[in-house]
């Protein structure tokens, strides 16, 4: 085992990973260090063990769902984008399909093909990975950095030992907080600001929601396709999803909520109350709403109440309908009146749910927040602060909405300052 190296890469997520294959140089010494077992882990679990690894949006439409910060990603996207990552791996053996939403998965489903594929890439080039290699400290000086491991298998098999070695450059690829088992537990923050940098507020991104009361859970694993979610707040509206959502146990997760998460969770954070409204018939206005009741009741007028609602809602809904709207289930259609009519509309329209909490870091898909994208050279992703450091992936302070573009942005800025280094150290 070699004490000194031209580059370090500190986790074998898909941005170190991305890093250091394309950082390769022959009789070029580069190590790889893995807080965890084994390499890939959130990687192995991303898109539910399937791996949505990008989206077919075009250039524009994907940038902006990364918010205000998605402008320090275009260099990287103008250099390494979606077609260019699906043929990376396509020439590693990795195929892929286009599913609904634009949404890139391996035609097997298995997130382990495209670890295993870039695990394989590595090895064919005999760059070293070390596992159950945890980074402690982090010092400069003018010539190479020293980094403080503690190790539990990096020297003779011992356990508990520490070691130093020397390097050129590092690469910081710790991912964020999410899904701290998998070893983005937040120590690259650390790290980080001991060398000088700032770090954005931290906080759990693409997160289910907890909601008051017990209708979530009543209505657990439930799906609603095509319905219309807006977040509400002091009774104004400050977000909206369209698409596909789930109830749970505690309360909502599903695409939209999880895209929805982040406008929430920054609002909990400033004690705001939040209510989701949920429009069941977004295709409809209030009034085509009112009409089509109407219709229905005179043309079935000899029905009862609950045979409405069965044209309406999916099954599981038309209990807690029943419940809320406090209308007999075995009322005739002919005695429903206009107020009930209109409890009933509205409740279709704006299915309200109060907001309780967000679930945290253990649950969250990403990161809100992290280095500082002013200190970040966005053609090098190297440090402007320290020199010889770079910064990949997640721990940078740029997330987006679900969709696979999470992870477009990691192999992206791992390309970038892989291409960087193999051709400037």
């Amino acid at each position: 085992m070699l004490d000194q190296y031209d580059t370090v890469i500190i986790g074998a997520g898909p941005s170190g990973l991305m890093t250091a294959i394309e950082s390769y140089q022959p009789n070029r010494n580069i190590l790889i260090l893995e807080k965890k077992y084994k390499p890939g882990l959130k990687l192995r679990i991303s898109g539910k063990g399937r791996c949505n690894i990008t989206n077919d949006a075009n250039f524009q439409k994907f940038i902006s769902h990364f918010g205000k910060n998605g402008r320090f990603l275009k260099y990287a996207f103008s250099e390494f984008f979606n077609t260019d990552l699906l043929e990376y791996f396509n020439n590693l053996g990795v195929h892929f399909k286009l599913e609904r939403g634009g949404r890139y998965f391996p035609i097997n489903d298995d997130a382990n093909e495209i670890v295993n594929a870039l695990l394989n890439k590595i090895d064919s080039l005999g760059i070293k990975i070390e596992t159950n290699s945890e980074v402690k400290e982090i010092k400069k000086n003018e010539k190479y950095f020293t980094l403080k491991i503690n190790n539990s298998g990096f020297k003779n098999n011992d356990s508990n030992k520490q070691f130093a070695i020397k390097t050129k450059n590092v690469v910081i690829a710790t991912g964020g907080k999410s899904y701290p088992s998998t070893g983005s537990d937040g120590n690259g923050y650390k790290l980080a600001n001991r060398l000088g940098h700032k770090i954005t507020k931290i906080l759990p991104a693409l997160v289910p929601i907890e909601t008051k009361g017990k209708i979530a859970q009543k209505l657990q694993e439930l799906t609603l396709k095509n319905v219309s979610v807006e977040v509400r707040c002091e009774n104004k509206k400050i977000d909206e999803e369209f698409g596909e959502m789930i109830f749970t146990d505690f309360g909502v997760s599903g695409p939209i909520i999880l895209s929805l998460s982040k406008t929430i969770v920054k609002l909990l954070t400033k004690n705001k109350n939040v209510n989701l409204i949920i429009d069941l018939k977004p295709a409809l206005d209030h009034p085509t709403v009112d009409i089509r009741l109407l219709r229905e009741i005179e043309q079935n007028s000899k029905k009862i109440f609950k045979s409405l609602l069965k044209a309406l809602l999916p099954s599981s809904l038309i209990s807690v309908f029943i419940e809320l709207l406090n209308i007999p289930q075995d009322k005739q259609l002919s005695q429903i009146n206009s107020e009930e009519r209109k409890r009933l509309r509205m409740l279709l329209k704006e299915f309200t749910f109060e907001v309780k909490d967000f679930k945290m870091f253990n649950k969250a898909i990403i990161t809100s927040g992290g280095i500082s994208t002013n200190e970040i050279d966005e053609q090098t992703m190297e440090s402007k602060i320290v020199k010889n450091l770079f910064f990949v992936g997640e721990i940078i302070d740029i997330d987006a909405d679900t969709g696979g573009y999470n992870l477009q942005a990691a192999f992206s800025t791992g390309w970038i300052a892989g291409q960087y280094l193999k051709n400037n150290y």
